[in-house]
């Protein structure tokens, strides 16, 4: 049972967000009705999960990060959505498997991945070599930024998740899934 209620009818600004996460989504995800509880708090997860959106980082990396960080913060809710949203997005079975333990295949991502865990892990605190690493690995300044907004992201939404106690929400995602 949630210990944070999601709301299912707010009012005043959190209302007036939820209203617009319904018309683009289709329906309200239970992250957000939770976060509604703080409008100051939805706008700002609605505002940077927007911005991510037209992030030089692609979809499916993004995605892997998301899976990355559920698994190591416990968040099962999380989790089972973005599964979904890598599945949506064209990750194959044993991608989302490798991502659950901040790996991949392909050594592009699995540098990303790397670097995200060791973000999560030391909460920011990387060496020159790290940084080096995932700099090798073609990722510029913006590149890495961005890798620690997607870390952020994800860890407010797993907080917040595990916080409620939300069981796994199969009906909607935590991130969209638009390029």
């Amino acid at each position: 049972m949630p210990r944070l209620k999601p709301l299912d009818h707010p009012a005043g600004q959190s209302r007036a967000l939820l209203d617009q996460v319904r018309t683009a989504m289709g329906s309200v995800p239970t992250l957000m009705r939770v976060l509604a509880h703080s409008p100051a708090a939805l706008r700002g997860y609605l505002s940077l999960r927007d911005a991510l959106t037209s992030a030089t980082l692609p979809l499916r990396l993004r995605e892997q990060i998301a899976i990355a960080v559920a698994a190591t913060n416990d968040c099962n809710a999380c989790l089972v959505s973005h599964h979904r949203y890598g599945r949506d997005a064209g990750l194959a079975v044993e991608e989302i498997a490798n991502a659950q333990h901040a790996t991949s295949a392909d050594p592009t991502s699995a540098a990303a991945l790397a670097f995200a865990r060791i973000l999560l892990d030391r909460r920011g605190h990387v060496s020159d070599a790290e940084m080096g690493a995932v700099r090798t690995a073609g990722f510029d300044n913006a590149a890495i930024v961005e890798i620690a907004a997607a870390v952020a992201l994800n860890t407010f939404a797993n907080l917040v998740n595990n916080l409620a106690h939300n069981p796994p929400d199969t009906t909607q995602l935590c991130m969209p899934r638009t390029e």
